[in-house]
């Protein structure tokens, strides 16, 4: 019997909620934040895209230096609890103070504020997460059971980023009563939305820490405290790109992170301007999510035992390739029902929840896939490195998602896209260059985040091959 299936329900489902932090903390930054400076703010698309590419940049150099400190730690608290518990106070003041910049200040100087505060978000996060996520190949060590385990923890970031998502919609952004201005365009409902998500994403990670606490004496420890050298960190960074099956997954995770950078900075935008829609039809949307993650997270499993990882990722990557930006080529083409058309919301509503669907999948499988790098390494090098191995594919998808935002900013200046515009005000060859720009830019990177994942050699096979030497050596131990 595995490990996680002697996991109480109560332990996987506290597990699972401090994955609410990240989805908080995702659509904060991804949906609003270069929203909130440029068209709120007036701060141009370029120097708020910068300043967010940078902050990620440095949230980046700081991953790996995590993931390899709590690779080696060693405490009563074991080796990822310290940094765990590290991480929500700062988290919290620094997401108030995010979005809650004081008045006066020049365009450079809101820079300056965005990238110090998103920052400490970002840093704060990293604390918890690394070592959060490097638990899951101990917890769970089986192929399949690692699938069910890190689904819990999708189904938890999905449901904050819901809870989110509704929460700017429907209260903080929710137009005035007299309807003289787009509650979108309004900066006292984003301080508001700023504390909110604060409150949510501290209180997540808590609970997570305390309520796996009780886990710890089951965790493996270092023999001893290894301290941190350059030379080693350089040696072991060296050793995880040694393995062919961590390079394609890091190739993937690169693009499809640039994909997703780009696209969630510009959603926000698309929503409102090329589909024109209502914020309570945006939150009619992300109400469709719930059916959604619930359905990804459900599928994954009998999906993976059928197909096996590899095969289902790919299947799953395709149908979202379809259902992602065609509507967008579709209404360029003049074949979608025109804005305010009774129909175009439903259309959407079902896009929405067929590619929310495949993404829920996809990321559950892919996290997956990484847990079962980590043990081909600990095969090769008879070392445990979760948390390089996911600093690594964090650092990576940290700076390309920062690297998508910054391209959503320059793309939005250099097609002349108006600051502070009403929704319809806009004209109409911004509108199309905006489609344009999002749509075979989407659809571009994730054919090439496919090309890397269909050269993923790990099947089911070779990960049983792999526990069953890695288990022959501790008896024996070698």
């Amino acid at each position: 019997m595995s490990t996680v299936a002697r996991l109480s329900l109560a332990s996987r489902l506290l597990f699972g909620v401090g994955a609410a932090a990240e989805g908080t903390k995702n659509t904060a930054f991804n949906l609003f934040l270069l929203f909130y400076y440029n068209q709120v703010l007036g701060v141009s698309g370029t120097t708020a895209g910068t300043a967010i590419f940078l902050a990620l940049c440095v949230d980046a150099l700081v991953d790996p230096l995590i993931g390899s400190l709590s690779d080696g730690w060693r405490s009563r608290w074991g080796r990822r609890h310290p940094f765990m518990y590290a991480a929500p106070l700062p988290m919290a003041v620094s997401f108030c103070l995010v979005f809650q910049p004081p008045g006066g200040l020049s365009e450079m100087a809101l820079g300056a504020w965005l990238f110090v505060f998103a920052v400490g978000v970002r840093v704060s996060m990293t604390l918890y997460l690394l070592p959060s996520n490097a638990l899951v190949p101990e917890l769970a060590p089986g192929y399949d059971d690692r699938t069910s385990l890190i689904a819990w923890r999708y189904l938890f970031g999905w449901l904050g980023a819901i809870t989110v998502s509704q929460l700017g919609y429907l209260h903080f952004f929710a137009s005035p009563d007299d309807g003289a201005t787009d509650g979108r365009l309004l900066a006292s409902g984003y301080h508001g939305f700023g504390i909110a998500c604060a409150a949510i994403v501290a209180s997540s990670i808590l609970a997570s820490s305390l309520g796996t606490h009780a886990l710890i004496p089951r965790l493996r420890q270092p023999a001893e405290a290894r301290r941190f050298t350059a030379r080693r960190f350089a040696a072991e960074v060296r050793e995880i790109l040694a393995t062919r099956s961590f390079r394609v997954l890091l190739g993937a995770a690169l693009f499809a992170s640039v994909a997703i950078g780009f696209n969630e900075a510009t959603g926000l935008y698309v929503n409102t301007y090329f589909w024109e829609l209502r914020t309570d039809q945006i939150a009619v949307l992300v109400y469709g999510l719930v059916a959604s993650v619930l359905l990804g997270v459900v599928v994954v499993r009998p999906i993976t035992e059928r197909f096996d990882k590899k095969r289902s990722a790919l299947g799953l990557a395709v149908l979202a390739l379809v259902a992602g930006p065609c509507l967008i080529f579709l209404r360029l083409a003049g074949w979608m029902p025109p804005n305010g058309h009774a129909w175009l919301l439903p259309i959407l509503f079902v896009r929405d929840v067929l590619l929310v669907t495949c993404v829920v999948a996809i990321g559950v499988i892919t996290s997956s896939m990484l847990s079962d790098v980590a043990d081909e390494s600990e095969l090769h090098t008879g070392k445990r490195q979760e948390g390089l191995f996911m600093a690594t594919i964090a650092l990576t998808g940290k700076a390309t998602t920062g690297l998508g935002s910054l391209l959503a900013g320059v793309v939005l200046d250099q097609i002349g896209f108006p600051r502070a515009a009403e929704p319809g005000s806009v004209p109409a060859d911004r509108v199309i260059a905006l489609g344009l720009a999002v749509g075979p830019g989407v659809l571009t990177l994730y054919l090439v985040t496919l090309a890397f994942l269909s050269r993923y050699p790990i099947t089911r096979e070779r990960h049983r091959e792999i526990v069953g030497r890695i288990e022959q050596r501790r008896a024996s131990g070698a």
